[in-house]
């Protein structure tokens, strides 16, 4: 992975659905391509989160396990972090709260 960023970051806000899901699916694989080794999503502006886009950062997620890189979340104290808690899915990601938390 030489030459590859050490880290890449891409900011959601407002909604992650259905009818935003193609947008955050096209930012998410624009930051992905030059193969960062940590990936950190900002989940925390979210105010609205449905299945599709917890399925979106889940599939984020193993492309970058498949490619020996992470994914980092930014949950804040919002919806976001509430619907990965209530999924059982905090464990699965690194979760940064504050932005002095950057790698």
């Amino acid at each position: 992975m030489t030459g590859a960023p050490r880290t890449a970051e891409v900011v959601l806000t407002g909604e992650l659905d259905i009818s935003t899901y193609d947008d955050a699916r096209r930012r998410l694989e624009d930051a992905e391509r030059d193969g960062p080794e940590l990936l950190v999503v900002d989940l925390a502006g979210l105010q609205f989160v449905d299945s599709t886009g917890v399925r979106l950062i889940l599939a984020a997620d193993e492309r970058a396990r498949r490619a020996g890189r992470r994914v980092a979340l930014r949950l804040g104290d919002g919806i976001a972090r509430r619907v990965f808690s209530a999924l059982g899915l905090l464990d699965r990601f690194a979760v940064l709260d504050n932005r002095s938390d950057r790698r």
